[in-house]
């Protein structure tokens, strides 16, 4: 047998699943919650994407892993407004304190939510692998918001529902 023929030999095809979903057996398993948490059984599950204010309700998250470096991290929590501000500042903090080089900072004020943009992050949610889908995000319900972050590659984006105290949190390469 050649030696193309014997790498080709351990290269079997495998079937079923491409992703797994809530497996803790697999280190790029796709965690998701698709029915809203609480604040305590979301800490009971230990695995959305960021840190939770303890007044979050109605959480839901989906943290997928695609493989060579491509990710894709929705949340979506009720609280006050003050709250998701709070956790908007922490979030964009968390994220500077990380990057040395000025152009990869965050601003750290919001802005007002204007055009498209809610509807860009929800189509953004439902796009890619079935299990890396997030029906949930109807940031496209916003009639009166405002963003933090920015909507690039690897950088953090939450939009604040002013009248329903909703926070969205999207972040993908």
């Amino acid at each position: 047998m050649g030696l193309a023929a014997l790498i080709l030999a351990g290269c079997e095809v495998k079937h079923g699943p491409k992703y797994t979903v809530n497996d803790p057996k697999d280190p790029n398993t796709t965690w998701r919650v698709d029915q809203p948490l609480d604040y305590q059984a979301a800490m009971r599950n230990g695995h959305c994407p960021i840190s939770l204010p303890p007044e979050a309700r109605n959480i839901q998250f989906v943290d997928f892993y695609a493989g060579w470096g491509g990710f894709s991290k929705c949340v979506r929590f009720e609280a006050p407004v003050e709250v998701c501000r709070e956790r908007a500042r922490a979030v964009i903090a968390d994220h500077n304190s990380k990057h040395a080089r000025e152009a990869d900072k965050l601003p750290t004020t919001p802005s007002p939510l204007a055009g498209t943009l809610g509807e860009s992050l929800r189509r953004n949610a439902s796009l890619g692998e079935p299990v890396s889908q997030a029906p949930w995000f109807d940031s496209n319900a916003i009639q009166r918001g405002e963003v933090w972050g920015e909507d690039r590659s690897r950088a953090p984006i939450m939009l604040i529902d002013l009248d329903r105290g909703v926070f969205y949190y999207q972040i993908a390469d």
